[in-house]
């Protein structure tokens, strides 16, 4: 697998939500586990990430961890410029549908070249997958019947006409924005030499890309796990064993 990053000190309040799948049987599947943690930003995602494929890896298994956007290939170009404000200054510079196919390029071309030299019966992890379009894109979409069509579009387009691979479970890391937004206020001030991109920057997309999340999940009817008990933060580990207590 490649490398995995220290986490970078902070324990955000966090609930969790999962989701499962029915098993995708694509040509590009070969047998492969595939799972994505999604969340806003500063909801910790890494932290849980760098967890799992370590406990994957002592298990035995092979383990692919993937993060989007795909910084270290071209074909993540398109959302850089996107990102970067060079083709507006504020996220809303192209709407979800825009936005979300540039994305969906840069995931295609990604799994295209990752799935065809890994084993069999490979665990692929995904730091944001295609559930972060349904994130991030449908929030900018404030008529119900209009984000309903955007879903189904989303879902319909990566997964049947590009044929990426559906995951087997989906989870979401459920940060509120007062808890978030501090981290990633936190995190950016860190970025020594680094632009901060049109989303990080923006609060009132990260709080409509969380609103949103927040209904996504009601509407597929996602499982909850509190992360929170008694007013205090769960640990770091409880968390990590509700997700491995999930994918066993």
């Amino acid at each position: 697998m490649r490398g995995v990053a220290k986490r970078r000190g902070f324990l955000p309040q966090v609930t969790l939500v999962f989701f499962t799948h029915a098993p995708y049987t694509c040509h590009m599947n070969q047998g492969h586990k595939f799972i994505s943690i999604e969340g806003t930003d500063g909801s910790g995602k890494k932290t849980q990430i760098d967890l799992l494929c370590k406990y994957l890896l002592g298990q035995g298994k092979h383990v692919e961890k993937i993060a989007f956007p795909n910084y270290e290939s071209e074909s993540s170009g398109p959302v850089k410029m996107y990102l970067g404000g060079e083709l507006g200054g504020s996220a809303s510079c192209l709407d979800a549908y825009q936005a979300s196919a540039l994305y969906a390029v840069d995931r295609l071309c990604t799994m295209k070249k990752v799935l065809s030299k890994l084993p069999d019966d490979s665990y692929v992890i995904f730091d944001r997958y295609v559930p972060s379009n349904m994130i991030h894109q449908a929030g900018k979409i404030k008529s119900k019947k209009e984000r309903d069509k955007f879903l189904k579009w989303v879902d319909k387009f990566e997964y049947e006409t590009l044929k990426l691979p559906r995951p087997d479970v989906v989870f979401f890391m459920d940060v509120a924005p007062s808890v978030s937004l501090e981290i990633v206020k936190q995190r950016t001030t860190q970025k020594t030499g680094k632009k901060i991109d049109i989303h990080e920057r923006d609060p009132k997309h990260l709080t409509d890309a969380y609103n949103a999340a927040k209904y996504v999940a009601k509407k597929f009817k996602w499982t909850t796990v509190d992360c929170v008990k008694d007013g205090k933060f769960k640990s770091i580990e409880e968390i990590h064993d509700i997700i491995i207590n999930h994918i066993k």
